[in-house]
């Protein structure tokens, strides 16, 4: 029997990939009214995840902290451009996270489907990220919520879904793990026993060689698999 439902966030629950990319456009229009010129003109939205994406492989097992990964990344991207301003890099970060916050919302189907899942199951969040699921609404729904900033692990690690496993006693056989990234999350579930659903919403290609228990396109769809499965 199914006892314990956990959720990724970002890009699960709720739409991060929207508010990024609103939220680096708005650090990017605030460097430009710092300097503006060839190098920072240059600079694109696309241009700054391929520059975070890098520093995030670079820090791969050695920092766990999405902030401080976001904050390195300003960093990088200022010595690209030829500016070593600290002060800045610290001023862009801060901004970026408060405008991301406030773009950021769940998924129309978010709440009907906790609503749904939690009348015979626990639902939790397990997340690499640090939003706040009561500022979309959703805070009420999920416990515990396991963040990889505050363990010190993060996914595809499978010891990170063994804190969550044991901090809410159940076992790899009575949870699932829902989310949207075949890297971290069909993995790393899969790794620590656990099944898996993985929300595909754009179609993307699963490389890992890891197959997910299920595949869906939207949060929507995850009840009926779950009415499925014992």
């Amino acid at each position: 029997m199914i006892k314990l439902v956990a959720f990724d966030g970002d890009d699960t629950l709720w739409d991060f990939s929207t508010a990024m990319r609103r939220a680096l456009q708005s650090t990017l229009e605030e460097l430009w009214t710092v300097q503006s010129d060839s190098s920072t003109g240059a600079l694109t939205v696309d241009r700054m995840i391929e520059i975070r994406n890098r520093v995030a492989k670079e820090l791969e097992g050695r920092v766990v902290d999405l902030a401080a990964v976001r904050h390195a990344a300003f960093e990088r991207t200022l010595e690209e451009v030829g500016i070593d301003d600290p002060a800045l890099a610290a001023r862009l970060n801060a901004m970026f996270f408060a405008v991301k916050d406030l773009h950021a919302s769940p998924f129309p189907d978010a709440v009907a489907v906790l609503t749904e899942i939690s009348r015979n199951s626990q639902c939790a969040l397990l997340t690499n990220g640090h939003a706040d699921p009561a500022r979309y609404g959703l805070g009420g729904l999920l416990h515990p919520i396991v963040r990889s900033s505050e363990e010190g692990v993060a996914k595809p690690d499978p010891q990170i879904f063994e804190i969550l496993l044991e901090r809410t006693g159940f076992t790899p056989e009575e949870a699932v793990y829902v989310g949207d990234s075949a890297e971290d999350d069909v993995v790393g579930a899969r790794a620590a026993g656990v099944r898996s659903i993985w929300v595909n919403r754009a179609g993307a290609e699963n490389t890992t060689g890891v197959l997910p228990d299920a595949e869906v396109e939207t949060l929507a769809a995850v009840p009926g698999v779950l009415g499925g499965w014992t």
